[in-house]
C-alpha cells in the first residue's frame, strides 16, 4: 500500500508542478497572440493610409497626364517651342477615302 501511495504522491506533486507551468505558458501564448493581432492592426492601418495616399497621387497624375495631352497644350508647344505655324488655307488638301479592297467573293449560288 505504501508503494501505491508513494506513486500517487509523486503523480500529484508532478501535477502540482506542471499545472502552474502549463497555465503560465498558456497565459503568455494568449498575450503574445493578442500583441500580434494588435501589431497587425497597426500595420493594416498604415497600409490603408498608404493606399489612400497612393490613390490621391494617382488621381493627380491622371489629371496631369490629361493636361499634357490636351490639344491646347500640344498646339502651344508646337507653335512656341517647335516653331511650327498654322497652315494657310490654300495649302490644305482633303483626301477622299476610298473603300478598302476586300476579298473577292465567288459563290455558286
Amino acid at each position: 500500500m505504501t508503494k501505491r501511495r508513494s506513486k500517487n504522491s509523486k503523480k500529484r506533486s508532478l501535477l502540482k508542478l506542471c499545472f502552474p507551468l502549463y497555465f503560465i505558458i498558456c497565459l503568455f501564448a494568449i498575450i503574445w497572440l493578442k500583441a500580434a493581432v494588435v501589431n497587425l492592426e497597426y500595420e493594416l492601418g498604415d497600409l490603408g493610409r498608404t493606399r489612400a495616399e497612393l490613390g490621391r497621387e494617382r488621381k493627380m497624375l491622371v489629371a496631369q497626364r490629361a493636361s499634357h495631352y490636351s490639344t491646347e497644350k500640344i498646339e502651344k508647344v508646337a507653335l512656341n517651342s517647335l516653331g511650327m505655324t498654322l497652315p494657310v488655307r490654300e495649302n490644305v488638301y482633303y483626301v477622299k477615302r476610298a473603300p478598302v479592297a476586300g476579298p473577292y467573293k465567288a459563290s455558286l449560288k
